[in-house]
């Protein structure tokens, strides 16, 4: 299923169908045997951001509608949430041994591939390798520490207990969801004949959120401030996903812009997950080689934290240059002329 809307159909037609068939394939996932369970709920999750993203786009036209169904649906993922957070820790952990290595081996001179500390591969991190050379890492020391974090996951995931009973839930409740969309319904509006008189609204707030998100991070740098940026940053790029037709050439080096910048955020945010849960996993008894190893582990997330936040600035002075309503007004423009194609393939 396409996560897009259609020129030429109706606001409402739209926002119902892409709803519904997004919750359908997301049932369907739940309900698929073969389906890795780490797999289906990383799937649910961002099932229910994307559905949060498409209310957001008709929220300023139906703030009630918004309020109502978006609170079901956060509600609804908060049952996923523990499943899936125990994870990305032990991740992040492999992902900045990768990035680590990786700057490092040019210094060195080694050739093969960065690993995690538990042999198996880890992912690229190449956007990480400009910039300043780090100090020399002794990265084989940082083992004790992912075992740690390997053994918490393991004690977080046994005290849940019940995951079952967690993804059951969360299926009830989309069903519920599914069957309230098929009433979804958003008031009339001056300009019956585009559905951007609606969506452009919803567009140009989470625009202008994201553009003065960005300003206030790097104002007052912290996490909070990083992590709002975030999140006004992924609901764009769905909007921009949503809105992908009204002229898909021309939007999809937007699209990847905010992909981009929506990637470096998200890692600075698990790396400032994984430093908290370092503090607080740590051992006052350790060794001083423990601790050593700690310290030059937290030293190695801020460089990286740094290097992504540089990056971020870049990728966000592009994605965010228009004005807020100049970009709307941009998008709009695309947005009727796809309309007035449809149109006309109609016509017989």
């Amino acid at each position: 299923m396409r996560f897009e809307l259609q020129p030429g159909e109706s606001a409402g037609t739209g926002l119902r169908r892409v709803a519904r068939g997004l919750m359908d394939e997301t049932l369907a996932q739940l309900d698929d045997p073969a389906r890795p369970r780490e797999t289906m709920v990383h799937e649910a999750r961002k099932s229910m951001k994307k559905l949060r993203g498409l209310l957001r786009l008709v929220r300023p036209a139906a703030p009630q509608l918004y309020r109502t169904e978006n609170a079901a649906l956060r509600d609804a993922a908060a049952e996923l949430s523990a499943l899936r957070d125990a994870d990305v820790a032990v991740e992040t952990f492999d992902r900045v041994i990768a990035t680590a290595q990786a700057a490092e081996a040019p210094r060195t001179g080694a050739g093969t591939a960065p690993v995690g500390l538990d042999g198996a591969g880890a992912e690229s991190a190449a956007a990480l390798h400009d910039g300043p050379d780090p100090p020399a890492l002794d990265t084989l020391a940082w083992a004790p520490l992912r075992a740690r974090l390997a053994a918490w996951r393991a004690e977080a995931q046994a005290a849940d207990g019940q995951p079952e009973a967690r993804s059951q839930a969360f299926r009830e409740q989309l069903v519920a969801a599914r069957e309230r969309a098929a009433d979804w319904c958003l008031p009339p509006v001056d300009d019956e004949a585009s559905a951007f008189a609606v969506f452009g609204r919803g567009l140009k707030k989470t625009y202008k959120r994201g553009r003065k998100a960005m300003a206030r991070a790097y104002a007052q740098p912290g996490v909070a401030a990083f992590h709002d940026w975030r999140k006004r940053t992924k609901y764009l790029g769905y909007h921009l996903r949503l809105l992908r037709p009204a002229w898909p050439d021309l939007l999809r080096a937007q699209r990847t812009a905010v992909k981009a910048l929506s990637d470096r955020l998200g890692d600075d945010h698990d790396l400032a997950v994984l430093d908290e849960l370092l503090v607080e996993l740590r051992d006052e008894e350790a060794s001083v080689a423990r601790r050593h190893a700690e310290a030059g582990l937290r030293a190695e997330l801020r460089r990286q934290s740094a290097m992504l936040r540089e990056q971020a600035e870049g990728l966000g002075r592009y994605v965010y240059a228009e004005r807020p309503k100049a970009f709307r007004r941009r998008i709009g423009v695309y947005w009727h002329q796809a309309e007035a194609g449809a149109q006309s393939e109609e016509r017989p």
